[in-house]
């Protein structure tokens, strides 16, 4: 089964204020919820972040009525390298691999001509 995985700031928790002070200060993207729903029921999915799992979990799991689970070592054998379940939010630390991931900061990498173009390209912006 492929998997997909969701970047959790920026991507589901709105993030306005960006790290701010390490909290989940902020609400959902509009829509994000639902995609996540819609998503699970055709793909595993899984939501990477930096953040403490447990508590990026318990924020999803106070929105919604599907099964939330953080990914706290150490793991079953089965599930040590990919994410193949249907139907339950996976939240971890791990890149696992995936059929696609989605992140509000990420650079679809083509060539490193492309890469290092497109990182110039955003740092600009920031300026």
């Amino acid at each position: 089964m492929a998997a997909i995985g969701l970047d959790f700031d920026g991507v589901i928790h709105r993030y306005s204020r960006g790290w701010h002070d390490g909290s989940i200060y902020d609400g959902e993207v509009p829509g994000a919820l639902m995609a996540i729903r819609e998503l699970m029921g055709d793909y595993s999915v899984f939501v990477f972040t930096s953040r403490n799992p447990l508590q990026v979990a318990g924020w999803i799991q106070a929105r919604v009525q599907f099964p939330v689970i953080a990914d706290i070592e150490p793991l079953p054998p089965d599930q040590q390298e990919f994410w193949d379940v249907r139907g339950t939010l996976l939240v971890t630390r791990r890149k696992i691999p995936a059929l696609a991931y989605v992140d509000d900061r990420g650079i679809r990498f083509q060539s490193w001509d492309q890469a290092l173009a497109d990182i110039k390209e955003l740092d600009r912006w920031r300026r």
